[in-house]
Formats: structure tokens, sequence, C-alpha cells
């Protein structure tokens, strides 16, 4: 959300609503508008990524992991999904999660224990704790 056009767009609200108060009489009260879009703008935002969210199938779908020494390949029902270890720069976990952090983006693929057996979990944690990650 806070991207330098995000800001821009902002700032530039933000002096609408000060330059409005400077306005004769009555028509100070436009300041209102540019104060309710900047009030708005956080839910904006929100329902714009729950929106993108939603519709994209990779995000929503029931899927299943299968993974090997050399990849991970997450597959939905009609898309397939795969990666090698080497596109991940760390490996952590939680007393829920694993977390495999991208590379170069800041971030990461969450991966909910209870999809695997204990045995399971116990090779997918050497997996991505070798060298390939």
């Amino acid at each position: 959300m806070l991207s330098r056009r995000t800001l821009i767009a902002l700032t530039i609200w933000a002096l609408m609503a000060v330059a409005c108060m400077f306005l004769p009489g009555d028509l100070r009260l436009l300041a209102v508008l540019p104060v309710v879009f900047l009030l708005l703008a956080p839910l904006n935002v929100y329902q714009l990524y729950a929106k993108s969210v939603d519709c994209e199938p990779q995000l929503t779908d029931q899927k299943t992991l299968e993974f090997s020494l050399s990849r991970l390949a997450f597959i939905g029902p009609d898309w397939k999904n795969e990666m090698t270890w080497k596109r991940f720069e760390g490996f952590s976990e939680d007393s829920e999660y694993f977390l495999l952090l991208l590379r170069h983006s800041g971030l990461a693929v969450i991966i909910p224990k209870s999809a695997f057996t204990p045995e399971q979990q116990q090779i997918f944690r050497q997996y991505a704790g070798s060298e390939n990650a």
C-alpha cells in the first residue's frame, strides 16, 4: 500500500483538504470530502486485496504438496506450480507451520504442519534445510 505512487496520491488528497480549509465561509465544508477519502483509503485497499485473493485459484483452491530432494510441487484441481529448492533462501518453522522464504521478494510460502505425518515432517525438514534451500 505504501508505494511511491500511493503516497503521492494520499499527499495530494491531504493538501486538497488543507487547501479547502482556507476557502471562504461554508465552502470550507468541502474539506470533508478529501478527509473522508483519506479515512476510507485503507478499507478500499483491504477490499482490493481481498478481491484479488478470492479471484486467484492458486491461493484459494484445495491443493496438495509433493516434494522431493530437488523440487516442490503445489497441485490444484486444474493447475500445477513447481519450484526448485533453490528458489528459497531460508527455512524456519513454528509449532504449526513451515515457512520457506522466497529469494528476492521478502515473501514466504507457508505450509501447515497438519498436512504431513510426523515422518513426512522430518523428511521435509531435511530437504528444506539441506544445502539445496
